[in-house]
């Protein structure tokens, strides 16, 4: 085995023959095991990378005067065996996110202090970012707020009042988000106890009510019988998918929505389940964007063949059904445009078998129904899976100044290159080596991305290996941070390609086979979507299509990627690396979770080369740069003699292509 010093370096693999988990829940339970060890970052964040190549420039002439900042960690910390001090949080950060969203709507002026990961403050390490070196908020005045009654009168201004959810329907804490953005009100649940968030709002800060999801008395509005209120439409029985459609019928339908966006998170049903998971998997701190761009809330079973664990007494397949109107409902007020869908599934909590949880379905099947249905209303998730979920600032953040465009931070590898590497034989061939691309994902999250970064590129051992970082370009809407600082700090051996499945997370088979929709096709939305992502960041390989439950891509599928993702694509269930439509693919194969059990996979792969070249397009989720290089140093110690090269994705796929291009395919 080879290993160049030069960044440049390689080793690979054959494909086939690994274990493929091929979703964010199934490799998600093997990460977050080792997660403690990757705290272990912190010690090399004080230790600054150097930097290469640094991205084009950007226009900072404009730069915000003032800046509001609050320090929300301490909503970090509860007993979830105390329903006081649940309710205290859910109430809190649902006020304090809606009022960050409408404070930045228009301008950023409300950042707030409360995601941290791998051992970083993580909040705080990017408005230090923005302040020093870059510049963004160079010259900003800084004014910290003390509490929530402050934070409410400073943002006074942009409040119209109050929307008053129902804590028997958990279902309208979304519907009240829902009506924050699109008619500038504070969501607070009902809670008319002496200390209440609810009493502090409608007493002591004298906010009027403006819409009530419950009624003034407390007895509830949305019943599941009779009709829906407001509206001569027959009750769907539950009182759970009345709120939703009322709120179709309230908001969507008459254009207050903002409906290329929307917003899948749980809602109140967290605090009755609040055990199941970390204190910030309630992603309220995600709400922020999606109320400042007026989105559409929702939190339905995409299953159609069990009683959702959250309401069980209604009949069986409703939550599906409200689900298909809902997103029809987008599709319409949409125009058909593509639509982002922040958030996935609630594994931990509802939809199901985990857990306490109750459902039938594993996880990985539900992240995948989910998929397979958005995607035939030409919805993609921005899937804040649980685990790393909670992003803030968001809101803020989409105000950065992003360049027109910005050049991948190395040039694409030569024939010649490739000659002088001896991945070509003196006649022109590929060379029989097992040829390694690493997919270093998953992040078709920007909350994943968000954390990722400031841990990961930190790291003193990258550089070492060739790695491709699947960042879906779209993460530059709510992260655009991470991606201009990736492309900034890059070293010689770090690329940048999409994630799955591009410009977004859907199943390419659903934007044209449509059983569920019956809508007309939407691969030539999804394409002109991506290609504006792409020409921003520079990206021509996708990473991962991933096709989950949808079925397999299709000819006509390879060939539209080949417009916007010319240099190749990784694949979820085809046999092998091939020539697609013109287009270089490769399955991909996740690696095991150790280092060594990964060098054995690798090993294992190496003895079934018979005289022809391999490829292995190994995805990873949530590993260091450390990890890869720890690969590469027990391959050396081990199997030196072995033929293998770790390579970049221009390299692999295009090595792939011209493989296949000689033998006449």
């Amino acid at each position: 085995m080879r290993c160049n010093s030069n960044p440049a370096c390689g080793h690979s693999i054959v494909s086939g023959g690994l274990a493929v988990i091929s979703s964010k829940i199934g490799l998600l339970a093997l990460v977050l095991a080792g997660l403690a060890g990757l705290c272990s970052l912190a010690e090399a964040a004080n230790e600054s990378p150097e930097p290469v190549l640094q991205a084009g420039g950007r226009d900072h002439s404009v730069r915000p005067q003032a800046i509001y900042t609050f320090d929300a960690h301490s909503l970090r910390r509860f007993d979830a065996t105390k329903p006081a001090e649940i309710a205290k949080i859910w109430d809190s950060c649902h006020v304090l996110t809606a009022i960050q969203g409408l404070a930045n709507r228009e301008r950023p002026q409300l950042y707030v202090f409360y995601c941290e990961e791998f051992g970083v403050d993580t909040d705080h390490f990017w408005f230090d970012w923005f302040r020093g070196e870059d510049g963004w908020l160079a010259g900003a005045g800084v004014k910290p707020l003390r509490n929530l009654a402050e934070t409410v009168r400073a943002f006074r201004n942009v409040v119209n009042g109050l929307v008053v959810y129902d804590p028997a329907v958990p279902a309208t804490a979304n519907v009240a988000s829902t009506a924050a953005g699109c008619a500038s009100l504070i969501p607070v649940r009902y809670d008319p106890t002496p200390g209440s968030i609810y009493t502090l709002l409608t007493g002591e800060l004298k906010l009027p009510v403006k819409l009530w999801l419950i009624n003034p008395d407390g007895t509830s509005k949305f019943t599941g019988k009779g009709v829906l209120p407001d509206f001569d439409v027959p009750s769907s029985g539950s009182a759970k998918t009345d709120a939703y459609r009322w709120a179709i019928r309230r908001f969507l339908q008459p254009g207050q929505c903002d409906a290329r966006y929307a917003a899948y998170y749980i809602d109140s049903y967290w605090m009755k389940m609040a055990r199941n998971g970390g204190p910030d998997l309630h992603t309220l701190s995600n709400h922020d964007y999606f109320i400042s761009r007026k989105a559409f809330f929702f939190d339905l079973s995409p299953w159609g063949d069990e009683l959702p664990n959250d309401d069980p007494n209604q009949p069986m397949g409703l939550d599906r059904k409200v689900f298909l109107e809902v997103l029809n409902a987008l599709y319409l007020a949409a125009n058909g445009e593509i639509i982002k869908v922040g958030g996935f599934p609630p594994w931990p909590y509802k939809y199901t078998n985990h857990g306490q949880v109750g459902g039938k379905h594993e996880g990985v099947p539900t992240e995948w129904e989910f998929g397979r249905i958005i995607s035939q209303f030409n919805g993609y998730m921005e899937a804040d899976a649980a685990g790393l979920s909670a992003i803030a600032n968001a809101s803020f953040a989409r105000h950065y100044p992003l360049a027109e465009r910005y050049a991948q931070p190395n040039a694409r590898p030569s024939f010649e290159t490739w000659r002088k590497r001896g991945y070509l034989t003196t006649s022109g061939k590929v060379a029989p080596k097992l040829y390694l691309g690493y997919y270093v994902g998953d992040y078709d999250a920007p909350s994943w991305l968000y954390k990722a970064v400031p841990a990961f590129f930190k790291d003193p051992t990258r550089g070492s290996v060739p790695l491709g970082w699947a960042f879906d370009p779209n993460l530059s809407d709510r992260a655009p941070q991470a991606l201009v600082y990736a492309y900034r700090y890059a070293t010689t051996n770090d690329y940048f390609i999409a994630g799955d499945s591009g410009a977004g997370y859907l199943n390419v088979r659903g934007l044209t086979e449509r059983p569920d929709s019956g809508l007309p096709p939407g691969l030539q939305a999804w394409v002109n979507h991506c290609k504006k992502y792409y020409a921003l960041w520079d990206m021509s390989i996708t990473g991962f299509v991933l096709d989950g439950s949808a079925g397999a891509a299709t000819a006509s599928d390879f060939a539209a990627y080949r417009t916007f993702s010319p240099n190749g694509a990784g694949t979820h269930f085809e046999a092998g690396p091939s020539l697609k439509s013109g287009l270089p693919t490769c399955r991909e194969t996740d690696l095991p979770d150790s280092p060594e059990a990964a060098v054995e996979a690798i090993r294992s792969q190496a003895s079934k080369l018979n005289g022809e070249p391999g490829f292995l397009w190994a995805r990873t989720i949530l590993r260091s740069p450390k990890y890869y290089l720890d690969i590469a140093k027990i391959l050396e110690e081990k199997y030196p003699d072995l033929a293998v090269e770790v390579v970049d994705p221009y390299t692999f796929f295009g090595l792939i292509k011209r493989h296949f291009q000689q033998k006449g395919q």
